[in-house]
């Protein structure tokens, strides 16, 4: 599953343009989330120099993303291009509903679940 993770007031408290810190919970969800093998984008505002700054102060903390503000390889391959708009299943962002790093788990097992559930459908539909 792709999962766009903002970084200000998501991953951080939001202290623009400076970065603030870390919020509780962040960085072990990020990381379940990659041993599960999601692939997390960090999908923010920032650019320039802000994302870089950002980039490092994840380094510095043990977070690593794969893509920053674009799209994975096999969306881009699926979709024929990158575009702006970053493609995921599911987005992390505090200007939109986030309950907090807390949930993220029950969310994303609810996702797999539902997600194995149709695979096995169309398993069975294709023996029929």
């Amino acid at each position: 599953m792709v999962i766009a993770i903002d970084f200000d007031g998501t991953i951080v408290k939001n202290r623009w343009p400076e970065i603030g810190k870390m919020r509780l919970l962040a960085k072990p969800i990020v990381k379940w989330l990659q041993k599960r093998g999601h692939e997390p984008i960090l999908f923010t505002c920032r650019e320039g120099d802000y994302l870089d700054h950002a980039y490092y102060f994840l380094k510095a903390n043990g977070i690593e993303f794969k893509y920053y503000n674009e799209n994975t390889e096999k969306r881009i391959e699926q979709y024929g291009g990158d575009c702006r708009k970053v493609s995921a299943d599911l987005y992390l962002d505090d200007r939109a509903f986030f309950p907090g790093w807390w949930a993220i788990p029950i969310v994303v097992l609810r996702m797999e679940w539902r997600e194995k559930r149709e695979r096995r459908n169309h398993r069975k539909d294709g023996e029929r």
